[in-house]
């Protein structure tokens, strides 16, 4: 049993809640509920449930709900507010959820009530999750109960019953309007607040909308005839303050997001802010557009850790720059980054090193020392993030335990401070993996009658004890270990380069580079791990890329231009991170391919990755700092498919992929878990243009329908053998899906939608239709809502149990009726979608009957589609190989809302295979290299991911210039977790 509404109240729970009125409550409810997830549900609950039975000419007041939009800290006891308020309330709201489950908070306020009210007054809504009533114990069934906390068992004598949400969880739809759905699960909450059965508050609420358009209308009729005119002004005037309102809202919403497009492509960060706030001000399309753009511009951001100043502020002499450094570990686990644009710095608060644990994202103690040299200096840790080194002035390293933020080592290069500014940093540094040895090259006071000095040094970092030291040429040495540890040092004006064993005190013999470039004007840059030499070069000479493994240049500037700027490589040479201006570009030698990892307003000062490049830390000119991942979020998560099923093997409905061999067929699900293996069954399918045979499968994988040649069958894929005896049917019986209930399928035969037993193949209902033929037939991915389009008239069919189909809708979708078609339903059947063979888009709204057909049509030649999980676009696939990507449709308004790119890099050429939406509502893909990938489409979620990346509230510039004399709370505040 699955009890979702909420009984009718007899009278003697009226009388308890008569006598509960008599004493005084503040609240009518409090709404308990999980802050990481449900706030926009609690929101939209809470102003249903004041709009129940109120309208303006009634006295009956507003329903009073505490819901409570703070983030308590994580070492503070429930509050005396939360507790004030609990006790001033009627009613307790539980938004049930796994997350609500596990919230310490929500917990607390649970066992508070439970302690101090009657459980009468506790009402279950649920969200997320699953709830399960044990007969036997008498409780809840604890095994298969996720949305509720454990300080619920024992708390019902009976099995309470709870309304279901879970659909209304990631929706934006939360009209209130008669009949809605959503409306339809407030009424039963708001029931017992009114001391009204479910149905009784229904009648009363519409009763009062009739009344007051009644009024409404009539107070405009008497305002016509100058009756009321003062009140109709009055009317009128709050009617036009409204639409101007509205418009204001709708015209700050577009120009945010368009600011957000704008400076999409220049600076990610300030793209998310602006797209959140256009959302936040009017859900307009732009809006949505804004914000799919901004999660595609930060699609490898990970964290932006640090906003940028805005400008170059700090004046440090000329020649100078405000220093901003940057370091990543080689295990890719922590991060480490200073600026003197640092907001603390600034205002005098300190100079501090900033940690960021990569793995838990979040922030670590912070290390103050004495600062750093004018311009920075050199940063590194060792390779598992335990230790690090950090220039300081004068000459100087400190060695800090980063989990005790403890500094272990000073290392002195020399008497820096006894030097000229010109000559008081580190020219070259470089710390081992493993955290033993520090490597320098720095310049020496000058003794009695000499000139300055330049040396190379070495030290154990363990025990500051100096391992080797010897003169070098000015300015020509580069630094940098290797994975194993091994010192690498290159003479750029000699064009040598040789090392130093771990363990070694002598170096080898320096080997000549054979064809590089050395010059006393030659600047050179080393990779991390010493693999790669970047060579800058003055007076509008080539710019070079040098491989020092192989001695072998990987590339030259073309007409005096800089290249990309290499800092480290993956376990290939072929894949670089570089900065150019004001990007980090991921660049493949090989492909010659490029993406851009993250841009930033002003020049990009500094970068660092991890060892296998998955993780790159930069900073700009300006203090910005941010993570960033060579992940990519628009492409799509990978799928396990390790039977390499492929596009060509799917069937229709793309729920089931099937390969023939010569002892049978292979069957798979695919899904949003990727390529699941069905089975086995001992025919051999064909599908192919001029033979298709149907495959569908049920729910659970465990019983398959097979129409081959003439001939349906029953199959049970996991044992191979037929559950029950075939049955003969023409060419134009197709199964089309098994419906939701598991046990009965639903397919088509000449004009016919049918309704079929697959156990005894008898037809429990027949449907006819119109027309000669069955153009197109869709199933919604529950598995409850079919859609049936006959040249260009579209019918709606939802099945009930016990009942069968229902018609919902019929429409007349003029265009649609060209030679080929294709259509796809959304998840829970709200929508339907068409593509015709002119590329044009048309999708139905179920409920009201309306048709919005695309403003354009689509340029992909491809007729699939898939909605996504909120139903907001409708979701293309378009171009081939490294150009292909997501095309966004707008379903209310018709309209384009941007694209994707799969940003791929390889050379293939492919097609990219037809787009499908999987049974959570999210699209999966095949790429053209044959991957399977999972694309989370929702603007829900999309908020998320931004706030993640930019929380911050709009600076107050840019809120006046946009949102002046509007209120607009900052969007990520209510996204705070609990």
């Amino acid at each position: 049993m699955s009890p979702y509404e909420l009984p009718k109240l007899g009278q003697e729970t009226r009388k308890r809640g008569t006598a509960l009125d008599e004493r005084h409550y503040t609240y009518d409810a409090f709404i308990s509920y999980s802050h990481q997830r449900d706030v926009p549900l609690a929101e939209a609950l809470r102003r249903g449930l004041r709009k129940l039975a109120r309208h303006p000419y009634t006295r009956r007041r507003k329903v009073k709900i505490f819901r409570d939009t703070t983030s308590l800290a994580a070492t503070s006891d429930l509050g005396g507010t939360i507790k004030a308020a609990l006790a001033a309330s009627r009613f307790f709201i539980y938004l049930a959820s796994p997350e609500a489950a596990a919230s310490r908070w929500v917990r607390e306020e649970i066992a508070y009530w439970r302690k101090n009210h009657s459980m009468d007054q506790f009402v279950i809504a649920l969200s997320a999750g699953s709830i399960a009533w044990d007969e036997q114990e008498g409780d809840f069934d604890w095994s298969r109960t996720t949305a509720l906390p454990i300080e619920l068992s024992g708390a019902f004598a009976n099995q309470p019953l709870w309304v279901d949400f879970r659909d209304f969880r990631d929706s934006e739809d939360h009209s209130m309007a008669p009949g809605s759905p959503f409306r339809d699960k407030v009424v039963s909450v708001g029931a017992p607040l009114h001391n009204l059965s479910k149905d009784e508050l229904d009648s009363e609420d519409r009763h009062l909308e009739r009344t007051w358009k009644r009024i409404r209308a009539s107070l405009i009729g008497t305002a016509a005839v100058g009756v009321v005119g003062f009140s109709w002004a009055g009317v009128y005037a709050l009617q036009k303050s409204d639409e101007a309102d509205a418009r204001a809202r709708t015209s700050a919403s577009q120009a945010l997001a368009a600011r957000s497009l704008e400076v999409a492509a220049s600076d990610p960060r300030k793209a998310a802010q602006f797209a959140l706030y256009a959302h936040a001000v009017e859900a307009t399309g732009e809006a949505a557009q804004a914000l799919g753009r901004a999660v595609a511009a930060n699609d490898s951001a990970t964290q932006h850790l640090q906003v940028g100043n805005e400008e170059v502020a700090a004046f440090h002499g000329i020649g100078h720059v405000a220093a901003t450094k940057v370091a990543v570990s080689r295990n890719g686990s922590v991060m480490a980054y200073y600026s003197d644009l640092d907001p603390d710095v600034m205002d005098g608060g300190g100079q501090f090193v900033h940690l960021y644990d990569i793995r838990a994202r979040k922030a670590l103690p912070s290390l103050r020392g004495k600062g750093w040299p004018q311009d920075g200096g050199g940063m590194a840790f060792s390779w598992d993030g335990r230790l690090l080194a950090i220039e300081t002035p004068y000459n100087q390293v400190e060695l800090w335990d980063v989990p005790r933020q403890k500094m272990i080592q000073i290392i002195t290069a020399s008497r820096g401070d006894d030097l000229a500014g010109a000559f008081n940093s580190l020219r070259a540094f470089a710390f081992s993996g493993d955290g033993k040895r520090l490597a320098a090259a720095f310049y020496t006071p000058a003794e009695e009658g000499e000139e300055y000095s330049f040396h190379l040094a070495v030290w154990d970092a363990v025990t500051g004890r100096l391992v080797s030291k010897e003169e070098a040429t000015p300015d020509a040495i580069s630094l940098a270990f290797n994975d194993k540890h091994e010192l690498l040092a290159l003479d750029s004006k000699a064009g040598t380069t040789r090392v130093l064993e771990p363990e070694s005190k002598d170096w080898n013999t320096p080997r000549k580079i054979a064809g590089f470039p050395a010059a006393d004007d030659l600047y050179v840059t080393l990779s991390d791990n010493g693999t790669l030499a970047y060579l800058e070069r003055s007076h509008g000479e080539k710019d070079e890329v040098w491989d020092l493994i192989r001695g072998k240049r990987l590339a030259a500037s073309q007409n005096g231009e800089g290249l990309d700027y290499p800092m480290m490589t993956g376990e290939s040479s072929s894949r670089l991170i570089t900065m150019n201006e004001r990007e980090v570009i991921l660049y493949d030698t090989v492909s010659r391919r490029r993406r851009t990892l993250g841009a930033f307003s002003f020049p990009v000062h500094t970068i660092a990755a991890s060892g296998d490049g998955t993780w790159v830390a930069a900073g700009s000119s300006d203090g910005a700092v941010s993570l960033l991942s060579t992940s990519s979020f628009q492409s799509g998560a990978a799928l396990p498919n390790r039977q390499h099923v492929k596009a060509a093997e799917l069937t229709p409905d793309k729920r089931v992929a099937f390969r023939s061999r010569p002892d049978g067929t292979d069957l798979w699900t695919i899904s949003e878990k990727g390529v699941q293996s069905l089975g086995r069954i001992p025919l051999r399918l064909v599908n192919k243009p001029t033979r298709q045979d149907s495959v569908i499968a049920g729910v659970d994988g465990t019983r398959v329908v097979v129409a081959q040649e003439g001939e349906v069958s029953l199959w049970d894929p996991r044992t191979g053998r037929r559950s029950s005896s075939p049955m003969d049917a023409d060419h134009t019986f197709k199964p089309v899906s098994f419906l939701a209930d598991g046990h009965h399928i639903i397919a088509t035969k000449e004009e016919e939608l049918q309704v079929i037993d697959p156990h005894s193949w008898r037809v429990r209902q027949s449907v006819p239709l119109k027309g000669s033929s069955l153009d197109v037939t869709a199933v919604s991915a529950d598995r409850r809502t079919v859609a049936v389009l006959q040249n260009e008239e579209l019918s709606v069919w939802r099945y009930r149990e016990g009942k069968g189909l229902e018609q919902v809708q019929k429409v007349t979708v003029e265009g649609a009726g060209t030679f080929e078609q294709s259509a796809t339903v959304s998840r829970r059947g709200e929508k339907v979608a068409i593509v015709n063979e002119d590329n044009r888009l048309f999708v139905l709204d179920v409920a009201s009957g309306r048709i919005v057909r695309s403003a354009a049509v689509s340029p992909t030649g491809q007729m699939a589609a898939a909605f996504s999980s909120d139903n907001k676009f409708l979701v293309q696939a378009y171009g081939t190989g490294s150009d292909a990507g997501l095309q966004f449709w707008d379903t209310t308004s018709g309209e384009a809302r941007g694209t994707w790119s799969y940003q791929d890099q390889s050379n293939r050429v492919e097609a990219l295979a037809d787009v499908f939406a999987a049974p959570d509502g999210s699209v999966l893909a095949f790429k053209g290299d044959g991957s399977l990938v999972r694309h989370t489409i929702n603007i829900s979620a999309w908020r998320d991911i931004l706030c993640q990346l930019a929380p911050e509230p709009l600076p107050t510039a840019e809120y006046n210039r946009y949102l002046k004399d509007m209120e607009v709370p900052a969007p990520c505040d209510k996204l705070r977790s609990r």
